[in-house]
């Protein structure tokens, strides 16, 4: 049996259980479900899990709108909806249908998917009901994943008594589906609660300067890379060259590790004129820094990836207030993390010196001052010298796609790691390094943190990542030995500078003043760098124009499939629209106007045939295709009224004059919030175009600086599906821009368009685009569109269907 025909037969045999109950006598809410009822609730559950699970999320969500139409078993469908959007839409749109569902046995089939929005959005509802499962054990159930998810999210809305419970079920055995790591993650979260020991006052002890040290346990995922730990081994050398330190902690084994290191300096690194002092070494925790109770103040050399949330949205960051920054070699991967306060955090400890220019792109759209520093590890050759060239004969495959068939390919991702000791995993950096320097002539690696530390000491370095288009490799990639050495000498003098007064005690007013004197050059270049970096934009043909003299006219996006059903939308549209308007179809299908009804409105076809696309470098193929026409579509229309585009598959109102007359607020267009989940910000979409470049890392590049430019990166995205333009506006806002950047980066017209107009857009309510498949229609829902998942001329189930074949019909 198909895993749709499995959903469908579920579905039939909860309807029938339960009207048969309903003869025999009505059941409130407040009455736990039959085992039996819940046993079909939860087949219903695996089964969507795992039709999302392998891309049907069209039938998933088909199989929600089934189970909302009978009022017995509604809230199970507004339970699968809520699955669904937690895959494809946003997470408010998730909690819209979620927070219908109140039954706690029905909550707790859901676990994670129901109390992560619920926490996000909805944290007083989200603790009743918790506690609700917990008292009837209902989460005894749950996988070490579900339990982890569940507690991470009540530990970010601080809900403590909830988190022991639902820890305390995995530690105690209770929960018996839990594996080994996944109980040492939970009981680690514990340790993050107030009162644990991550929690506990870091002593003050007597010192001159207090320096942190980074290691990598969070309350969220914590590292098992050992690349992290390679560069904190990097930042301990800027500290340890300077000759006159004695090292004082409340970790032992640290202090010794130190100590050790300082003696191990190559000797052209060290500083012999450096202040004489007392350094309390401080362990900090790059994604757990802002919970922790620190010495006031401890300087912090902050460096590599930012940063892992507790749960999918919450980021602990700006840092706790004992905390003082220097930022460098900073990468941000998750811009979500720039909040309002975070930027301004960035903004008064900065210049930020990035790990990466695409860093430095996305800081200084927000105004925060930044240039490019490159990467600590490229200094890690300060603690672990290069050895003899003579006896480094060997050749190392750190997680490498290709070589001998013979070759041991090692892994850099150990989840041991967590499970160390702080000094024992910057042991094992050291000696992974130490391999490196003493072994290896040659390193072959997809690893960033094996190409560049590997390269610091003295080999010879294939560097081939899974995509040389990553956001991570900007400046870092393709670089000869010069620009590898300035990157190293460019950390080492800046640390120094700094560091250098921070051992001698110096205010910090005094250490900052001296960070922006000696970044001032650097972030100057940056400057003029992102300024003369602009997108490679090639010529193209001249857009055609289309409708000539119509007062409005609506574009019609056909995609594959939907010819059939155009004839019917041309008589829906004809008494919908105000006279004067012409309607232009997009889309490969060959068609012909004999082919379509005469319905009182003048048509144009924008196909394969009226198009040159013959003409247009590079020539387009496959999807781009189809893209193409509608921006030619679109983007020729020049009459006075106002265009509105509009998929095939649409449910219309019975008038289209209200849209038409959408207020633009001076905007050249109107179009709905992007809804889904993994496009909420602006700068995520030119991020993503920009790593679909491949090998073109300067394209890439290029794309990202210029389009960082031009959006407002924290904003959110709009998407074309249903859009209200001005014409004039729209040319005189650089629409001319649109095809070649389709052109040039493989761009959908979607993203072009967000690129080319920025945040010149105003917003079009979602009463007037809900597309069923990603949204839950609202009571005043004007139009539906069905460009994604179940079809209205589908057998699925659908919202708006029998009225859209209602419209059809005519």
């Amino acid at each position: 049996m198909s895993l749709r025909s499995a959903a469908a037969s579920t579905v039939r045999r909860i309807r029938g259980r339960l009207a048969a109950r309903r003869v025999r006598g009505p059941r409130t809410e407040e009455v736990a479900p039959q085992r039996e009822d819940e046993q079909q609730s939860a087949s219903v559950v695996l089964t969507v899990r795992e039709l999302i699970r392998t891309g049907k999320a069209g039938e998933a969500v088909s199989t929600g709108y089934a189970l909302r139409q009978d009022p017995a078993t509604r809230q199970l469908g507004d339970l699968v909806l809520g699955l669904c959007r937690r895959s494809t839409s946003t997470s408010p749109l998730a909690w819209r249908d979620l927070a219908e569902v109140t039954r706690p046995a029905l909550v707790a089939l859901a676990a994670d998917d129901w109390f992560v929005p619920a926490y996000q959005h909805a944290p007083e509802q989200a603790a009743r009901v918790l506690r609700e499962v917990l008292a009837q054990d209902l989460h005894l159930g749950w996988t070490g994943t579900q339990l982890l998810l569940v507690a991470r999210a009540a530990f970010q809305a601080q809900d403590w008594d909830a988190v022991r419970e639902v820890c305390a079920a995995a530690t105690s055995g209770r929960a018996t589906r839990v594996a080994a790591s996944r109980r040492h993650e939970l009981a680690e979260l514990v340790r993050w609660m107030p009162g644990g020991d991550y929690r506990q006052p870091v002593p003050a002890l007597e010192a001159d300067a207090r320096i942190g040290v980074m290691n990598y346990l969070a309350p969220g995922p914590g590292s098992r890379n050992v690349g992290d730990w390679i560069q904190t081994l990097a930042s301990i050398g800027h500290l340890v060259r300077h000759r006159n330190l004695t090292y004082v902690g409340t970790d032992p084994d640290l202090v010794g590790l130190v100590t050790d290191l300082a003696d191990g300096v190559r000797e052209e690194r060290r500083l012999p004129d450096s202040p004489t002092a007392t350094v309390q070494l401080v362990e900090v925790q790059r994604d757990g820094m802002p919970l922790q109770e620190l010495p006031n103040p401890t300087w912090v050399p902050t460096f590599g990836w930012y940063l892992h949330p507790v749960t999918a949205q919450d980021y602990l960051f700006p840092f706790a207030d004992a905390v003082r920054p220097i930022f460098i070699s900073f990468h941000v991967n998750k811009p979500d993390m720039l909040t309002p306060e975070a930027v301004a955090y960035l903004r008064r400890y900065g210049p930020v010196g990035c790990r990466d220019w695409q860093t430095v792109a996305l800081l200084r759209a927000l105004d925060v001052p930044a240039f490019f520093s490159g990467c600590m590890t490229t200094t890690v050759d300060t603690v672990v010298p290069p050895g003899d060239p003579a006896a480094r004969t060997e050749t190392a495959y750190i997680d490498f796609p290709g070589g001998p068939a013979d070759a041991e390919v090692v892994e850099q991702s150990i989840t041991g790691l967590r499970s160390l000791s702080f000094a024992d995993n910057l042991r094992l950096a050291r000696d992974w390094v130490q391999d490196y320097a003493t072994r290896y002539r040659a390193v072959r690696t997809s690893r960033l943190h094996a190409n560049l530390p590997s390269r610091s000491v003295g080999c010879e370095v294939e560097f081939v990542p899974k995509n040389r288009s990553d956001v991570r490799f900007g400046g870092l990639i393709d670089i000869d030995d010069d620009a590898f050495e300035a990157i190293r000498h460019g950390i080492l003098d800046k640390l120094d500078a700094v560091l250098r007064l921070v051992l001698a005690g110096e205010d910090e007013d005094r250490v900052y003043a001296r960070w922006r004197e000696v970044c001032a050059a650097d972030v100057a270049r940056a400057e003029r760098v992102l300024d003369a970096r602009e997108a490679d934009l090639p010529a193209t043909a001249p857009v055609p124009p289309q409708a000539e003299g119509a007062q409005h006219v609506v574009v019609v996006d056909l995609g594959p499939g939907e010819a059939p059903h155009l004839p019917g939308l041309l008589g829906a549209l004809a008494g919908r629209v105000p006279p004067g308007t012409a309607v232009v179809v997009s889309g490969e299908e060959t068609l012909r106007l004999g082919d379509l009804p005469d319905v009182g409105l003048p048509v144009t076809l924008v196909n394969r045939q009226t198009v040159p696309l013959d003409r247009l470098e590079p020539r387009p193929d496959g999807a781009a295709v189809r893209e193409l026409l509608l921006a030619h579509a679109v983007l020729g229309v020049g009459g006075p009224g106002r265009v509105l585009v509009l998929p095939a598959g649409v449910l219309l109102p019975d008038d289209l004059r209200p849209l038409l007359e959408h207020d633009l607020d001076g905007r050249p267009v109107a179009a709905p919030r992007e809804p889904r989940g993994s496009r909420r910000l602006a700068v995520g979409l030119v991020r993503s175009l920009s790593s679909r470049q491949g090998d073109d890392a300067a394209g890439a590049l290029d794309l990202l600086v210029a389009g960082s430019r031009r959006i407002d990166v924290l904003g959110a995205p709009f998407d074309p599906v249903v859009l209200v333009a001005d014409p004039a506006l729209l040319r005189a806002a650089g629409a001319e821009e649109v095809v070649p950047l389709m052109l040039r980066y493989g761009a959908t017209f979607r993203e072009a368009l967000n690129i080319v107009l920025g945040d010149r857009w105003t917003l079009l309510p979602e009463s007037w685009a809900t597309m069923p498949h990603l949204q839950t229609p609202q009571p005043d829902a004007q139009l539906l569109t069905y460009r994604v998942g179940a079809r209205p001329w589908s057998r699925l189930t659908t919202p708006g269907r029998d009225e859209w074949r209602a419209q059809q019909r005519g």
